[in-house]
């Protein structure tokens, strides 16, 4: 029996996914004997404003680089993006230095993790946009050896960085955060000699016609989607980015690291999935091919296995999490079951994302994310009004939910109405 490319092109990536990040799942059971919540927590909210700013860096151009209507077009986006990862990233170096020299102390974070956002959007925006090249031309390999090199190097420098702190105290605040800037550099790096292919064999310098034309033609994703996904980043970060105003960083701690811990092989598996899936299914739009059938039997296959997994989870996750962190971790099991439907419903909508880019109805994306911030926004406020972190949690949690079966449910109707049209014009 053959195996459908897609099915193939999403196990290379899983494992991939599966290799690198289970890497960094596995080191935090050593991590986290070695850091405290305290230094979890700060790291935490340093990523938390990280994650929302690296969503300006390309103005999300490089999602229209698989679904370019051919190979020059989509190397001209390609370029246009990294230009612009460039500009925003030079623009938040000189945003950086006004800050650590006018405000200093208001910052939130130590002046050494501010001057290191820079050079993480930077790697990150390259990342991403070579990413983009390697679903097109195929090279999921490419895609999955990087995954894995720069998560080994990240990870190893991390865990030196942990046993070295005892003796040098520094290493407990930035030891963290530096192993992420080298496992990025790794990343980017073999990225960039395996999967630019596609920039090689088009001109290196494209006319300024071209590209803003490329600009013009892709306009949805700079007008729609990377909106919507700073106002995601934005919303899934409060968390770290206002209730670390009123809570302790160790309290904090607590809850990112059952977060880590879930979300990690939750976001391996949408992402692997969505990549090779966007790839299949733009391809079978071009052609009028059906897409309803494929991809709602591959989401029920995963709920199939999520969600008895999450089950079991709710019930154990006290005594697994304890056995697992050690004893200065007692506390996560509650963050553990407050997340987990949330991370289920995600990990479901999150493999259909690409749904909103196929049909072009990003702006309708847009709004539900305009939603969902405001009802997290609500859900936090009431917590922090009653000086409940916990409460504040379970609700950010439940209104995740809420919000994301709506736009899984809306996904799935998008792919029945293109289904019927196909069955109309025949």
């Amino acid at each position: 029996m053959k195996i459908p490319g897609s099915i193939k092109n999403a196990g290379t990536l899983l494992t991939g996914n599966v290799v690198g990040q289970g890497i960094a799942f596995l080191s935090y059971l050593l991590l986290s004997r070695l850091f405290t919540p305290e230094d979890f927590g700060l790291y935490n909210i340093f990523s938390g404003y990280l994650e929302v700013l690296i969503i300006l860096s390309t103005c999300k151009y490089e999602m229209s680089i698989v679904v370019a209507h051919n190979d020059l077009r989509a190397s001209q986006v390609a370029r246009m993006a990294l230009r612009l990862n460039l500009i925003v990233s030079l623009a938040l170096l000189a945003v950086t230095g006004v800050l650590t020299v006018a405000a200093p102390t208001a910052l939130p974070i130590p002046i050494l993790m501010v001057w290191l956002i820079p050079l993480i959007v930077f790697l990150n925006g390259t990342s991403r946009v070579y990413s983009s090249l390697g679903v097109r031309s195929g090279r999921f390999r490419a895609i999955a050896g990087a995954d894995v090199s720069g998560s080994l190097s990240g990870t190893v420098l991390k865990l030196l960085a942990g046993f070295l702190a005892p003796m040098v105290q520094w290493l407990h605040t930035y030891g963290l955060p530096i192993g992420t800037v080298l496992g990025l550099f790794v990343r980017n790096t073999w990225l960039r000699l395996r999967s630019a292919v596609l920039l090689k064999s088009h001109p290196r310098r494209p006319s300024r016609a071209s590209l803003l034309a490329a600009a013009r033609h892709h306009r949805h994703y700079p007008l729609y989607v990377m909106p919507k996904e700073f106002l995601s980043s934005l919303s899934a970060n409060l968390p770290f980015i206002w209730l670390a105003l009123y809570f302790d960083n160790a309290t904090i701690g607590l809850f990112s690291l059952a977060l880590v811990f879930l979300q990690r092989p939750m976001l391996m598996v949408a992402n692997a999935m969505e990549s090779s899936f966007y790839s299949e299914s733009a391809q079978r739009q071009r052609e009028g091919l059906p897409l309803l059938h494929r991809l709602s039997r591959m989401t029920g296959c995963l709920a199939a296995v999520a969600v008895p997994v999450a089950v079991a989870g709710f019930f154990w996750a006290e005594p697994i999490f304890t056995f697992l962190l050690g004893d200065q971790w007692v506390g996560t099991g509650f963050y553990v079951r407050c997340l987990l439907p949330w991370l289920v419903v995600r990990l479901l909508a999150n493999s259909l994302a690409f749904v909103a880019n196929l049909f072009e109805t990003q702006h309708v994306d847009f709004w539900m994310q305009v939603v969902l911030l405001a009802l997290r926004v609500a859900a936090l406020g009431v917590g922090i009004a009653l000086k409940d972190f916990r409460l504040a949690i379970l609700l950010f949690c439940a209104v995740s939910t809420a919000v994301q079966l709506v736009q899984l449910a809306w996904y799935l109707w998008q792919l029945r109405r293109y289904d019927r049209e196909l069955i109309n014009e025949n």
